[in-house]
């Protein structure tokens, strides 16, 4: 219990640390996960206070999460470019490779930040790796080719199994796909991964996100720490 209280207590250090980089005027990029939520929750004081922000969500929870703040939140057609995006990471390298996906929006996550001028993860000590690997890295894929994409990830030598809720009923995204998370062991080329998965046919979207960021914010419960490229 006190362990999650500490990695609670750096989340929102991150989070914290994280509204210095958003000013008056800015569309926001606003990520999904519990250290996004953190951050959500602090933008919404903020606008609360008087700041004029525009939200862009990556996912319907943390869109809903923005309304009942009061945070105005508008989509792409209305603006095609993201001043800075605040989201978290499952896994995170010094060199700012991350994996993500844990919570299953990482199609709108990386289309969000795609889209973005600045893209800043905020994550807590433990997520900081000095290679991805070790979180089993989400893969979203159309329903109807999981089998098959299982398959072709067995030939790279990669296990994977279709997410799952705790009722035991499939895990479906926003966009009603599914998540195979896959055991990959410690990646020793992470683009090299990323471009062989998406030759596969079915797969929607993988969890790398590489040469993305362009600041990480590394909380404990006592400090923050900056890495940038």
């Amino acid at each position: 219990m006190l362990a999650m209280q500490i990695t609670d207590k750096a989340k929102e250090l991150a989070a914290q640390r994280s509204l210095e980089f958003i000013e008056e005027g800015m569309v926001v990029g606003m990520g999904s996960g519990t250290t996004a939520t953190h951050f959500i929750k602090l933008l919404g004081g903020r606008v609360k206070q008087g700041l004029k922000i525009r939200g862009i969500s990556s996912s319907k929870a943390s869109e809903q999460l923005a309304v009942s703040l009061s945070i105005p939140v508008i989509d792409f057609h209305a603006c095609t470019e993201i001043d800075v995006t605040i989201d978290g990471a499952d896994e995170v390298t010094p060199q700012l490779e991350l994996i993500k996906g844990g919570g299953g929006a990482l199609l709108r996550e990386k289309i969000v930040a795609s889209a973005s001028k600045r893209f800043v993860v905020v994550a807590d000590s433990s997520k900081l790796v000095n290679r991805l690997g070790k979180f089993p890295l989400p893969i979203e894929v159309i329903p109807m080719a999981s089998p098959l994409v299982a398959r072709k990830l067995e030939g790279l030598g990669i296990r994977s199994t279709v997410r799952r809720l705790a009722t035991g009923s499939e895990f479906i995204t926003d966009e009603g796909n599914l998540i195979l998370d896959c055991e990959c062991g410690e990646i020793d080329d992470p683009g090299k991964l990323a471009a062989s998965i998406r030759q596969i046919i079915g797969v929607v979207e993988h969890g790398l996100f590489l040469k993305m960021a362009d600041l990480a914010l590394i909380a404990s419960d006592l400090e923050v720490v900056e890495l940038t490229k």
